[in-house]
């Protein structure tokens, strides 16, 4: 990694020729899976870089869900480790999920807004799995009136794909699963949880289907904490 770190640099600064960048970001994401809590020394770097390719004009928004993507990879890597960077990710990803819903547009749009949604929401499942077996936990509830907003927001749109469905649902099972009790009246509360999970319980789609039923399950237990 010490040698091979600086070409991982030049990679997530590349924003000229951006699928290198693209692919650099997804070789982060491999190897958080490949080192786990190892690639802790190197976070400063990456973050420091990859919140920085966020806020740039000059980078191509194609990259930007799959920088979102690796937030995820880094906070399941690390796990705590990560309260160092929450603070920037969440409102980077609070930021883009504002944006990302209200979007009436072509289908290339919707296509890239589902893209972004994408994103965001496997950067929010891969910091609550990464949190969940800590004792920082409490952390993440001042975040999650939010995120049970944006997930109200894309079941309200009707244009998520079923990749995003999946996801989503995915998420709020997250949720439910890491903050516990904490979790059960504001997913009690939001407005449209309930028939967002009765509509994936009810999907032609397998694997809606499995992520649905396992976010039904932590949902309850939650609920009966």
């Amino acid at each position: 990694m010490p040698e091979f770190y600086r070409y991982l640099e030049m990679g997530l600064q590349n924003f000229e020729e951006y699928q290198v960048c693209a692919v650099t970001v997804g070789v982060v994401g491999d190897i958080c899976r490949a080192l786990e809590e190892k690639i802790v020394p190197y976070c400063d770097g990456i973050m420091t870089q990859l919140l920085k390719n966020l806020s740039s004009n000059q980078l191509n928004r194609s990259v930007k869900p799959p920088i979102f993507s690796c937030f995820g990879d880094i906070a399941l890597a690390v796990g705590e480790y990560f309260e160092k960077y929450l603070m920037w990710a969440m409102s980077a990803l609070q930021r883009a999920a504002e944006l990302s819903t209200h979007v009436a547009g072509d289908d290339e749009l919707t296509e890239y807004t589902n893209s972004l949604r994408n994103g965001i929401l496997e950067a929010y499942s891969g910091i609550f799995q990464g949190f969940k077996s800590s004792a920082k936990t409490q952390l993440l509830i001042p975040y999650a009136p939010h995120i049970l907003q944006f997930l109200d927001g894309i079941y309200m749109e009707k244009d998520m794909d079923d990749v995003v469905m999946k996801t989503a649902i995915g998420v709020l099972g997250d949720l439910a699963d890491t903050l516990g009790s904490h979790a059960a009246s504001l997913i009690q509360q939001s407005v449209s949880s309930k028939d967002f999970l009765n509509e994936c319980l009810s999907s032609e789609d397998v694997m809606i289907k499995e992520s649905a039923e396992w976010a039904k399950l932590a949902i309850s237990r939650a609920i009966s904490v």
